[in-house]
Order: structure tokens, then sequence, then C-alpha cells
């Protein structure tokens, strides 16, 4: 079977194909290409995310992707296409969706709609991302797992047990369902959000994770200490909620406070960016293991662009390794947002009982 994915749900433009068969009962997937096109510099000069202009974008790149993504394929038949339905930018998540359904008619093939959360907790199970790749099965893990989804637009811990509410989703191999429910989420800013807008303070581009990153890698092996002490929201709150609201107040007010005793030199930076990072990977790192210990969990997923994050996923490697856990990680390709992670759970989800019954929801949760 070959399922055609589209994600459209930011500012991430992408396409991609996957061939999927059962052999012994048992999903496998190959990988046939995966293509993604990023807005991240058109949005650079508004800080974040301008929802019309990342429409705008998606309405000119997707066909540009379609050809090239079919150019050089012999004569291919797709089956199914799976498409993100939300959560998103309500304009941007409605581009992708017309393009499947007008595709979805020509080719007279059933449309899935995938929630692009689940898509996230997928794509980390995915072995290779490799294009032209070999044949592969999903990663196995026992349930109930726990998935840690830290992106620009959510931070959520969600609780995978077995259920009806996600059919066709793979455990231990084997095709089982999957339900799932959320633990705790932030309450007002996402974690990938909060490196923006701290990167934002400190004059840097947009996205500003790689960029808080590097700066406090900097800072690390320049022996640089930080220049104050941040705080670390909610993380004694005694449930599974974030806050990040709070801690880019904080950078704000240092920032402010730098610039008025004109210390706000490249070293402050540097060392601002290095307590910025301890401080969410803390409360991170301190929310999850409460909760894989509340569930008495077998397995953590971490998904979302944050997971691409250096100190986050040594910090959750040893925080696994304690307890005696596995731990997925995406690859850097499926830690952001991209359509082969879309495919690969409209694959496992099956398609719907009705063709093209999509609606666009931009608030909708997993």
């Amino acid at each position: 079977m070959i399922i055609l994915g589209i994600e459209t749900s930011c500012d991430e433009t992408a396409l991609a194909l996957i061939e999927t068969r059962k052999t012994g009962g048992v999903f496998e997937c190959r990988v046939i290409d995966s293509l993604v096109h990023s807005q991240a510099e058109l949005h650079s000069a508004y800080g974040g995310v301008y929802p019309n202009l990342a429409k705008r974008e998606h309405k000119k790149n997707l066909p540009i992707l379609f050809s090239k993504l079919f150019s050089d394929l012999s004569v291919l038949k797709v089956d199914a296409i799976a498409v993100t339905e939300g959560p998103g930018l309500e304009p941007a998540l409605w581009v992708g969706i017309e393009f499947a359904r007008e595709l979805g008619e020509k080719w007279r093939v059933p449309v899935i709609p995938v929630n692009h959360m689940e898509g996230h907790i997928v794509g980390s199970l995915l072995e290779s991302d490799a294009p032209r790749g070999s044949w592969q099965k999903l990663k196995e893990f026992e349930l109930p797992a726990i998935a840690l989804l830290i992106s620009g637009g959510h931070t959520e811990l969600v609780k995978i047990s077995e259920g009806r509410t996600s059919r066709g989703l793979v455990s231990g191999g084997e095709a089982s369902g999957w339900s799932y429910q959320i633990l705790g989420q932030t309450l007002d800013d996402a974690c990938g959000e909060a490196f923006d807008k701290t990167a934002r303070l400190l004059g840097l581009p947009y996205p500003g994770g790689p960029h808080i990153s590097r700066l406090a890698t900097q800072a690390e092996e320049e022996g640089i200490q930080p220049p104050v002490k941040l705080p670390r929201p909610m993380i004694g709150s005694g449930d599974f909620n974030f806050s990040f609201s709070g801690l880019k107040t904080a950078v704000l007010y240092a920032v402010r406070k730098a610039q008025e005793e004109d210390s706000f030199t490249e070293t402050y930076k540097k060392g601002l960016a290095l307590e910025f990072e301890l401080a969410v990977t803390e409360v991170l790192e301190k929310k999850t293991r409460e909760t894989i210990e509340e569930v008495g969990a077998r397995a953590l997923i971490i998904g979302g662009g944050v997971s691409a994050n250096r100190r986050i996923r040594e910090r959750f490697e040893k925080l696994t390794e304690k307890s005696s856990i596995p731990l997925f990680l995406p690859s850097r390709h499926i830690s952001g947002d991209n359509a082969l992670m879309i495919a690969l759970a409209g694959a496992l989800r099956g398609a719907p009982a009705e063709r093209n019954i999509l609606r666009a929801q931009g608030t909708k949760k997993l």
C-alpha cells in the first residue's frame, strides 16, 4: 500500500511517500521519500509564524514539492492520502486539507485525517527516515507508556495505553489499538514558544531553539556561569502541567536590567542562554519523571521540534536509564514538522469509513 502524507500545520510545507505491508501480521514500512520546505527565513522578520504568510507559502510550495516528489519515480499508484487535520494554524491547515481533498477526488482514493501530535508519537518509533529505504518494523515497547510532546505550539504529557480510540497502531510489533490521555499540558506558552521568545529578547533569529542551544553550549565550553537564577515554573506544583510565560518574563527583566547596567554583552547572553536551557530542562525532566512513576510507565517517547535539543536528549537518556525503561527519540528530520510521520500515522490508523470528511480544527487536542 502506498500512502502520500501531507503536512501544513505551521510553517513547514511537507510531502512524503511511504509503502506499507503486513508480514506475518506485523506492520512494516518503507520510506520512499520525504520532502520539507521551511519558511523559517520568511517568518524570522516577525519573530514567529505569521499565519497568512504561512498560508500563502503553502499554496505556492505544495505543487512544487508534489512535482519534485513524483518527478523521478516510476509509475506509482497511491492508495491513500494522509493529511494533518490539526492541531495547528487554521489557515495553514486548510491549504493542506484542500490539496488532499482535490487529489483524493482526482485519484479516487481515501483521505485519512491525522492528528499532528499523534504523528509526533508514531514518528519517534521509526528506525530510519532514509529515502529509498529498506523495509523496517517500528520500534517495539510495552504499555502503558508516556509521551512527552515538546514543540513550538505544544507541551504535553500523554499516557498511552490499550484502547479502541486509535485503531491500527502498533505495540510490540503487532497491530493493536491505543488510547490517549493527556495528563498534563502547558497553561500558557509552549516549550518551543518560550525558546523563540527568549531568543528574540537576546537578539537571536527565529526559530530560536538552535541559537539558544548554541550559546548555552558555548557558555559551558568557555566556563561562563549564569549571570542570574531563573525560576523553574510549576516545578513543585504537584500536578503534570507546565507554564513557561513566567520564565520568559524573568528573562525579559534580566535583559532589561543588564542593558540598564551596560552589561548586556555576548558573555552575558551566553550565560543567560545556559540558565534558560537548564531551567526548561529541569522542569521537563521533573514533571516527566513524576508522570512515569505515577503511571508505572514501561517506556518514554519524546516527540516534537524541541526534542532535537542536545541537553534535553542527554538528560532524558540519563532519566530513562535510571528508571530502567526504554527511551524513543526521533531523528532530527522527524523531530520537526514533516509529512513522513503523518503518512505513517495515517497508514497505521487506516482509512475512514467515509471519504473526504475532513474539518480544519486549529485548536484540536490529541
